[in-house]
């Protein structure tokens, strides 16, 4: 083979070197063997050169001797050039490869015209290129180990979740002196600091060689390793200090870029501002940590460092304070001069003398000390203070300075040399400013000049119009007379915003058609107490003020769902609509466009104006026209004309003479709509039916005074919420509700939306309360649902859950119902949800909401509603919202208008509390709620109750039924473990949608703590009494917990009982059955069944006892169709024959026989 060494002896070093560095930035593009014999081979390759050329090169080598036959090069060189020995270095890598392609490619490898010698290269050849493949694939499978090894052992990925045990120090910041000036802290320079860590056991400070990573390191708590150790700080590494210095430090620090040196990574910087942000919050924190405790006249900056670790920077309880030393000067004219000091314990100084620290919170660092300015000192005041040294006062501000700037002044700085003021006289101006605005209007543009009146004598609002003349005025024989600067300055801003001051004509200019407009119907109106305005007729012509007046009449109609409204307008406003006017009312633009042909009026053009001339324009009173356009629009006008149009009954509600006092409307109502308002209002007696007699209750007196009250609303076609705290019978009164409007029409089905934890439990209902109702159920897959929907009609009501309201609605929505009922309001007081838009579509003649919470805490929830129950009453959404939370202009204030709003809703809410009343209740409300179980639930019920009745058959006909009770109270434990939660059951994770009576309770518990009801859930099993806890505590709801293993027992009943906060207490009912006290509660749910209602009386007991102001409800959990209800029927029959507590299940168990158990277990 080739000794390219040899090869490479022909060329000089410099060349040798510059085709070193071509091959090895890879410009050989491609090289093979053009012939190769006994003797010679010759190699032909294209090399990349300068500027991207590629050349092509040749080279015939003496195989023998590894000489240079011949060579040459298409570059400037022709041969022996840096291409050829780029090659060279090629071939010495890749020659055999080639030798094994060129063999190939001229098939000789079994060539028997080829020599012996000749084949004998061609199979060291391949034999070598082999051997260096596998060398360079071991290479890269090494690279790739270690690549992959140091992911492995570095990649957060494949790291344990805790690190080892966290690091703690003690952090001190060092600022480090100036590189030209030795001083630490210079005007106007960024500040240098390095950082340095006190370790415990190591008596030398650690500094931190670079403050980015270290910073970061705490921040995203990742390990750091520094001069070979490896640390792990978090923000809880260090103390309450020096977390806030952190925590500063990472906000503000800046670091040199473009560079790695060492020394720049241990070095940070601050900008003054960013210094002083630091220092002002960390002197907070210090004076909070001190806790008033008595303070020196110097304390140390906690860590902070000032040139070495020996000089800690100091704080100053006394604040730094401004001063100004004032002289007169009466040559060349008379005058004041300002010269500013800042004075740091009683020492005067320059500005210049000290570091001003222009942040929020301004400070000031002289030697080395922390001075903080008083809290009225805002960055502002540091920018100009020292600039006021440079400002003469002429005689004619005298007055100005003295009466009007001076008792300001006072309030950011001390004066000294106030003596010098005694030499003049003052007088100050104590009347309202007023001015004279001159105004002209010429080919479309508007030019204002404004005048100020002291004592008459006109002075030129702005100063390049003012004249010597005019400003010795302001200088009389009895003192100088005080110009008012600040408020000239602000009216001006008022005034003129928009416009364009031109200095050489003193005046103010505008071009806009809408700026013009807005000046007019706008400014001038808004100014007009205080600015005389000389506007020409030319302009002034162009508006006309709005004077309409209108004739509103309210009297009963024909219909009576129904009453008329008369209209008449009389003014310019005739057939603008409301929404136009709502418009200008929102964006306070107090005009309208008038045609200039007459007409109706039109929305003021947009854009810039195509004429000189202005058009007509009508100015609008904003503040009289605005609850006018309110009014109407809750009545239901649409537009501003003379019509009689019917409006709906409820739009009365809110309608009184007081709603128009002291508006442009001529209001009256007939007398026979006067009495139906009270009706509407409940202010009149009603007479009212009997309770049908197929209800099977006894109603309490305000049961009765509900069921009035949905009767009154009914019969008058208006709508409600029926609002009462939860265990008063508001699903009762509702089926009384749905019952009577049937017997009034003689037909018609209802239906019930509720969620899918309550629609079984409404059924129920039914069933208890009116069994003569055909109700039906609509659930199970959509094929099932359909044929259910499509036989509507043969019910008297029928019952879904919001969930699939939304995916039948289409079906539901051609569908007229007599009532629709919605319970739990909550599913749709968000007006955007799938919820509140499915259940307005539904049509029905009667529309009811019920609800146990609170709606008056939420008015956009009340909005949703009301937008179901009778859409329009409270206008449109954001209407609403503009008058009644987010208050807009001219709307009134906010307490006025809920107040407003309270009586306008209040017909159609019905809300009593319990405590309201306590005399119509019984101690305790029992109250069942049922639910059927989920499709899984069901499966793994019937399938365990299948096999254990099998398994028991069997075990009592080897056994007998006495000798088998423990199996028995088993099989009967599991299926009530089923009915709770198949988690229990399973021993298994919980998961959504698991359990039907779970979700009953989670939404009955959501209720009750809305409600604010403190709730005690008592359960057997304490792990669902965990799977309730995990809810509550991803929910945020407060709750306490007590089971066998509690051992602070009457430390919890006590907390629960006198938090107001705490509103859920779950208790095991074997641990919390007996002994406690626990009267702060109002309301008991026994989750899961016990065999003897003597136990779970005696549970409720602990709620109602001595002590209890409050009426007692008591839920009970039931789910249908399963061990449950059975358990309930048997309850129920051996009631008589229970006479004391059973403590355990066992003893109830085995007192069953047989036939009862087996029809337990029925499934």
């Amino acid at each position: 083979m080739l000794n390219f060494r040899k090869l490479r002896r022909d060329f000089t070093a410099n060349i040798l070197q510059d085709g070193k560095e071509l091959f090895a930035q890879g410009a050989v593009v491609s090289a093979k063997i053009l012939s190769m014999n006994g003797e010679t081979v010759c190699i032909s390759a294209q090399i990349r050169g300068s500027y991207d050329n590629v050349y092509e090169c040749e080279i015939e080598v003496d195989r023998a001797e590894s000489d240079t036959v011949d060579s040459n090069c298409d570059c400037s060189y022709n041969y022996d050039c840096q291409h050829v020995v780029a090659l060279l270095f090629y071939l010495e890598q890749y020659f055999n490869e080639m030798v094994v392609t060129y063999s190939k490619e001229a098939d000789l490898s079994s060539n028997e015209e080829v020599s012996k010698e000749l084949q004998e290269t061609f199979v060291v050849a391949a034999i070598r290129e082999e051997e260096r493949r596998d060398r360079e694939h071991q290479k890269e499978i090494l690279r790739e180990y270690n690549h992959a090894a140091n992911v492995l052992s570095e990649n957060p990925f494949f790291l344990p979740l805790e690190y080892s045990e966290k690091d703690s120090a003690e952090l001190a910041v060092l600022f480090v002196p100036q590189k030209n000036e030795g001083e630490v802290f210079s005007p106007n320079q960024p500040i240098e600091f390095q950082l340095v860590l006190r370790l415990p056991g190591r008596s030398k400070p650690f500094y931190i060689s670079n403050i980015k990573t270290f910073l970061e390191g705490v921040l995203y708590q990742e390990p750091i390793v520094f001069s070979g150790r490896r640390f792990f700080f978090t923000l809880q590494s260090f103390s309450a200090s020096d977390r806030k210095l952190i925590d500063l430090l990472i906000r503000y620090a800046r670091y040199a870029t473009g560079s790695s040196e060492e020394k720049l990574l241990k070095s940070a910087f601050l900008t003054p501002a960013s210094l002083g942000m630091i220092l002002s919050k960390m002197f907070e924190h210090q004076m909070a940590e001190s806790g008033g405790s008595q303070l020196g006249e110097r304390e140390c900056f906690q860590g902070i460092f000032c040139g070495n670790l020996e000089e800690p920077l100091l704080w100053s309880v006394s604040p730094a304070k401004m001063k100004f030393h004032l002289d007169y000067f009466d040559t060349p004219y008379k005058a004041l001069l300002m010269k500013p000091l800042i004075v740091v314990d009683e020492e005067e100084l320059q500005p210049e003398q000290a570091v001003l620290l222009e942040s929020n919170y301004p400070g000031i660092i002289h030697k080395n000390v922390y001075h903080h300015f008083l809290p009225q000192i805002k960055r502002a005041h540091l920018r100009t203070f020292a600039g006021l040294r440079d400002i003469a006062i002429p005689e004619a501000l005298f007055g100005s300075f003295c009466e009007n700037a001076l008792p300001v002044f006072r309030n950011y700085a001390e004066l000294s040399n106030v003596e010098a003021l005694n030499v003049f006289s003052t007088l100050p101006y104590t009347e309202e400013l007023q001015g004279v605005c001159d105004i002209s209007y010429l080919d479309g543009e508007l030019e204002a000049r404004l005048f100020f009146l002291y004592d008459g004598q006109k002075v030129p609002a702005t100063s390049f119009s003012l004249q010597y003349q005019e400003v010795r005025t302001f200088v009389r024989p009895d003192g100088i007379l005080a110009r008012n600067l600040v408020e000239e300055r602000k009216i001006l801003e008022e005034v003129f915003s928009g416009f364009v001051y031109d200095e050489r004509d003193g005046a103010f200019h505008v071009k806009s058609e809408k700026k013009i407009v807005e000046f007019m119907t706008e400014t001038i109106p808004n100014n007009q107490h205080r600015i005389t305005f000389n506007c020409p007729e030319t302009l002034s012509d162009q508006f006309i003020y709005d004077e309409t007046v209108f004739d509103l009449i309210f009297r009963a109609g024909e219909d009576i769902n129904y009453y008329e409204a008369e209209l008449k307008v009389h003014g310019l406003l005739k057939g603008i609509s409301l929404d136009l006017l709502w418009d200008c009312v929102s964006a306070k633009k107090r005009f309208l466009e008038l045609p200039k042909k007459g007409g109706q009026l039109k929305k003021a053009r947009r854009g810039k104006a195509s004429a000189s001339k202005l058009p007509c324009i009508l100015v609008l009173d904003l503040e009289k026209i605005a609850p006018v356009i309110q009014i109407f629009n809750e009545i239901g006008f649409q537009v501003l004309d003379d019509f009689v149009e019917k409006c709906p009954l409820w739009s009365l509600s809110g309608i009184s003479p007081e709603s128009f006092k002291d508006l442009p409307v001529n209001f009256s109502m007939t007398e026979d709509l006067a009495e139906i308002q009270k009706q509407i209002r409940g202010e009149v007696d009603f007479e009212f039916q009997e309770v049908p007699s197929q209800i099977q209750a006894t109603l309490r007196g305000y049961q009765k005074e509900g069921v009035h009250w949905l009767e009154r609303l009914r019969k008058m076609h208006l709508n409600g919420i029926l609002a009462d705290d939860m265990g008063l019978g508001k699903t009762l009164q509702t089926i009384i509700a749905v019952t009577q409007s049937r017997l009034e029409k003689g037909g018609g089905c209802s239906l019930i939306i509720c969620p899918t934890s309550l629609v079984y439990n409404w059924k129920e209902e039914f069933r208890k309360f009116n069994p003569e109702f055909k109700t039906l159920v609509v659930d199970g897959i959509p094929s099932q649902r359909r044929k259910q929907l499509a036989s509507l009609e043969e019910y008297d009501v029928a019952i879904t859950s919001y969930n699939l309201l939304q995916k039948d609605i289409d079906i539901y929505k051609d569908f007229l119902f007599d009532y629709v009922v919605l319970d739990e309001a909550h599913h749709i007081k968000n007006r955007t949800t799938r919820n509140a838009k499915s259940v307005k579509m539904i049509r029905a003649c009667h529309r009811l909401i019920l609800t146990g919470t609170p709606i008056e805490n939420s008015l956009e929830e009340l909005w949703s509603l009301f937008d179901f129950l009778m859409p329009g009453l409270l206008s449109s959404y954001d209407r609403f919202v503009g008058k009644y939370i987010r208050i807009g202009n001219y709307m009134g204030n906010k307490a006025d208008n809920v107040e407003a709003l309270r009586r306008k809703v209040a017909p159609f809410i019905l809300r009593r509390m319990k405590e309201d009343v306590l005399e119509d209740l019984p101690p305790v409300s029992e109250i069942l709620y049922h639910c059927h179980l989920t499709e899984s639930q069901r499966e793994l019920y019937q399938s365990y109750a299948a096999s254990a009745r099998q398994e028991l058959s069997r075990l009592v006909k080897q056994e007998g039924f006495e000798r088998i009770h423990i199996h028995v109270l088993a099989t009967l434990t599991r299926l009530k473990q089923i009915c709770c939660h198949p988690a229990i059951f399973a021993k298994d994770t919980p998961e959504p949608g698991d359990s039907a009576k779970y979700d009953m309770l989670m939404d009955l518990l959501s209720s009750l703590v809305d409600s604010g009801h403190k709730t005690v859930v008592f359960s057997q099993y304490t792990k669902m009494l965990g799977i309730i806890r995990q809810d509550l505590e991803a929910k945020g709801i407060p709750f306490v917990y007590l089971d066998g293993s509690t051992k602070n027992r009457l430390e919890i009943v006590q907390q629960f009982n006198e938090d107001p906060g705490l509103l859920v207490f779950l208790v095991s009912l074997k641990a919390g059955g007996t002994g406690l006290n626990l009267v702060g509660a109002d309301t008991v749910i026994h989750y899961d069944m016990w065999w003897n209602p003597a136990v779970e009386n005696q549970a409720t007991d602990r709620v109602h006892r001595i002590g209890q102001s409050r009426s007692v409800s008591s839920y009970k959990l039931v789910t249908l169709n399963t061990i449950e209800e059975k358990i309930l029927s048997l309850q129920n029959r051996k009631k008589g024959l229970v006479k004391k507590v059973i403590n355990s299940d066992d003893e109830v168990v085995s007192k069953l026989t047989w036939e009862e158990v087996l029809e337990l277990l029925q499934i």
